[in-house]
């Protein structure tokens, strides 16, 4: 007992006195237009007649206004991370339509050897958003949530230089209440990452594999009488291979390929198999990052039909994503400024083509602005 005393004294001691702390912090700002950021269909028939585009889609010159903050303390073989990042974005000529949310992180990670390491973490993310998602594809879902999260993982380096982490997680996400209906879930599941690092002409390659299984338990209720008024059983399969390619030392290539697989054993409905392959860009050099990536995805229910506006089609419900993104920053001159950059784009279509449907429709959604990020 008496070592174990001393053993925490000693704990204490070097994480008071030895620690080694740092704080970070950035502040953005970034201007821009976004269209179409309900994700809505262009053409929408009701019992009022036909609503077009411009009934439909709402879009807007926008500002974007957000913080990073990172604290790191550093003791002995024992790290802690926190950090917090606020984000608002504010349309401008719809106001009542702008939103904010609050991201916060704290990861701890204790390293037993030069091979072993372990994770532990916590998350908290608040977004406060009015409105219902146009891409939703069964349940309601509101756009504004607060989601809490925890995951615990290890670590491994083998005798071949091959990196293996593998971990458990847990959420608990509870969507805003959208008129009397309201949402929520838990979801528990096992994730795996799985790198090997080699050198070719001192340039270092990466291959690697992540891979996910998790359940998802979700809850409908009436908000108004709190009773329960339905459950959903999902399981989900994630899998992406991918290779980083060093082209030189400042620009790499990232090609990979991603099957991801919704299972619903509950309902056997809302099942679905999506894949696809994608390119990322990445480009840092001493003044300029840049991060760019192009995605294709084919998305096939595995029991839906779809509709035309005459009913049914003798087929299932068939989803096609493009997705095209790209992020910048170059310092100015040698300053603590920078200017910033994004552009956004994704289309989506579909064979369900019923005009009196909002959900499983064809939608484009875009947005592109430019900023400055000041590093304290």
């Amino acid at each position: 007992m008496k070592k174990i005393y001393i053993s925490i004294c000693i704990s204490l001691v070097s994480f008071v006195l030895v620690g080694q702390e740092r704080h970070q912090l950035e502040i953005a700002t970034l201007g821009g237009y976004e269209y179409n950021y309900f994700k809505s269909p262009t053409m929408i028939s009701t019992d009022d007649g036909i609503l077009t585009e411009e009934d439909l889609i709402s879009s807007s010159f926008y500002q974007d206004i957000s913080a990073d903050y990172g604290f790191r303390y550093k003791w002995g073989a024992d790290r802690l991370r926190f950090y917090a990042l606020p984000y608002a974005r504010i349309f401008q000529e719809n106001m009542d339509d702008s939103y904010w949310s609050i991201d916060s992180k704290i990861k701890y990670d204790h390293k037993f050897n030069r091979k072993t390491r372990f994770f532990a973490g916590l998350n908290f993310k608040r977004m406060n958003r009015e409105g219902l998602d146009g891409a939703q594809d069964v349940l309601v879902n509101p756009l504004g949530y607060t989601l809490l999260g925890s995951e615990l993982e290890l670590e491994r380096t083998n005798a071949k230089n091959v990196i293996s982490r593998i971990g458990l997680f847990h959420n608990f996400k509870n969507f805003d209440a959208f008129g009397t209906r309201d949402l929520e879930y838990h979801e528990f599941g096992s994730q795996l990452k799985l790198e090997k690092e080699f050198e070719k002409q001192d340039l270092e390659h990466t291959l690697g594999f992540l891979a996910y299984y998790k359940v998802r338990l979700y809850n409908t209720f009436n908000a108004s009488e709190i009773s329960s008024e339905g459950n959903r059983d999902w399981r989900y399969i994630r899998a992406t291979a991918y290779y980083e390619y060093p082209i030189s030392k400042s620009i790499r290539l990232k090609p990979s390929v991603t099957y991801y697989q919704r299972m619903d054993p509950l309902a056997n409905r809302s099942g679905f198999r999506q894949y696809g392959p994608s390119l990322g860009l990445y480009v840092k050099t001493k003044r300029t990052r840049i991060r760019s990536q192009i995605e294709y995805l084919k998305r096939n229910y595995t029991d839906i039909l779809a509709r035309d506006n005459e009913g049914l089609l003798e087929e299932n419900i068939t989803y096609n994503y493009t997705d095209f993104s790209l992020r910048f920053e170059h310092q100015l001159s040698h300053s603590s400024f920078s200017l910033t950059g994004n552009l956004y784009s994704r289309l989506r279509t579909t064979n369900y083509s019923d005009l009196a449907a909002r959900s499983f429709r064809g939608y484009r959604n875009q947005y592109a602005g430019i900023g400055i990020k000041w590093e304290l």
